[in-house]
């Protein structure tokens, strides 16, 4: 009798231990909770700022403490901590963001040998495939749910203009899943969850791995994303017949674009639908400079293909930029950035501006070094701008002005 209670009791368990819990076990370690405390202004002033609390989740991907998750999770974050599936608990810094696509990479301070996900393809996922969804839900701890791959490539706005491809599951995810784990049956890492429909039950989201990890490595790497440059600049127009599309504003002489003419609607990427320069960016991100890019134009009121062989921006277009189109010198002060001397047929001169203004910032972002505004002037290029936003500083008075880039 004893023996016969052994033998169903052992029977049982091994039943117990489906494909479903051997991925979770395999996948769980590497999945972490992740605190953030949020400065937050008093618009009024009377009490001063206040901080408040929110909870997310991640996933570690480096052995060293390299932590992926969301960007909205830990924006606008004053301190970071990160809790293991195990209990250890680690600060955090922000290496870098990508806002636009809602990834960020951390780091754990004093991390080493830490378990990480095993990464899979987003690109082989089967329509109807078993998914598990792991992360810190409304701030619960570690909280497992399971679904199916309802769509491998839904395409989603997540704000006005800007879309983006996502794996689709009725996978439970909930406020507090954001940056945790999808992955598949064999608790390989296919998606980091990101986006939820608040009126509809069943239907979340997942940036898909492959997209993930490569602009993880680019924020690792280079603290931002290294994607195709087109060598032209776009600006979002509206037309009679669309509410936004896409125009090309410039084309650099020499660069990849030369197929292309100012004036072009460019509709598509690589047959992907496009609705902003935003989205066209974010369609682009995934890729790597060098890649051959299809672009959908309309042209005289015909639609054209052109093939476009992108490449990396250059390096020194910042530089470039400042003294040859803006026709600045400049040297840093306490104040911010001044310009030491302005040529009169730039467009700093021809904006009426002048030698001994202080740039503040660029597109928001203080500048406190000459390298500050080659950065700021090379993103903006490398986004694909027309223009650049400058804070001026003048004497006592201080204002904004939009100037172009080229």
């Amino acid at each position: 009798m004893m023996v016969c209670w052994l033998w169903s009791s052992l029977g049982f368990a091994a039943e117990r231990r489906t494909p479903v819990v051997v991925a979770v076990e395999r996948a769980t370690p590497a999945v972490v909770a992740i605190d953030v405390e949020v400065v937050q202004q008093n618009p009024f002033g009377f009490f001063g700022p206040r901080s408040t609390a929110s909870q997310g989740s991640g996933v570690v991907i480096r052995p060293d403490g390299v932590v992926l998750t969301n960007a909205h999770v830990v924006d606008g974050a004053r301190s970071v901590a990160v809790r293991m599936a195990d209990g250890r608990r680690y600060d955090a810094a922000v290496m870098a963001m990508e806002s636009d696509l809602d990834l960020a990479v951390l780091k754990l301070e004093g991390a080493s040998k830490l378990p990480t996900a095993p990464i899979g393809d987003s690109s082989e996922l089967l329509l109807g495939e078993t998914v598990i969804a792991i992360g810190n839900p409304l701030g619960l701890g570690l909280t497992v749910s399971t679904g199916v791959v309802s769509s491998i490539a839904r395409d989603v706005e997540i704000k006005p203009g800007l879309h983006q491809s996502f794996v689709q599951t009725d996978a439970a995810i909930n406020p507090g899943n954001s940056g945790g784990a999808l992955v598949d049956i064999n608790g390989a890492l296919i998606g980091i969850n990101t986006a939820i429909r608040a009126d509809a039950e069943g239907i979340g989201f997942a940036i898909p791995v492959n997209r993930a990890m490569k602009i993880a490595a680019d924020l690792v790497t280079h603290g931002s994303i290294q994607a195709p440059w087109l060598g032209c600049s776009l600006v979002d127009v509206s037309t009679r017949t669309r509410r936004s599309v896409v125009m090309v504003h410039s084309v650099d002489t020499g660069g990849p674009a030369t197929a292309l003419r100012r004036g072009d609607m460019v509709l598509q990427v690589d047959g992907h639908t496009v609705a902003s320069r935003v989205d066209l960016n974010a369609r682009l991100a995934d890729r790597k400079p060098g890649a051959r890019v299809a672009l959908t134009v309309e042209r005289d009121g015909r639609r054209v293909q052109v093939p476009v062989t992108s490449t990396s921006l250059p390096d020194d277009i910042g530089a470039t930029i400042a003294a040859g189109h803006l026709g600045v010198q400049l040297t840093a002060t306490q104040a911010g950035v001044q310009v030491a001397r302005a040529t009169s047929g730039g467009a700093w001169t021809r904006a009426k501006l002048r030698a001994g203004d202080v740039i503040v910032a660029i597109d928001g972002k203080r500048m406190r070094r000459v390298g500050d505004v080659h950065d700021a002037l090379s993103r903006a290029r490398g986004r694909h701008r027309a223009t650049a936003l400058f804070t001026l500083r003048r004497g006592q008075s201080q204002g904004h002005v939009e100037l172009p880039l080229g």
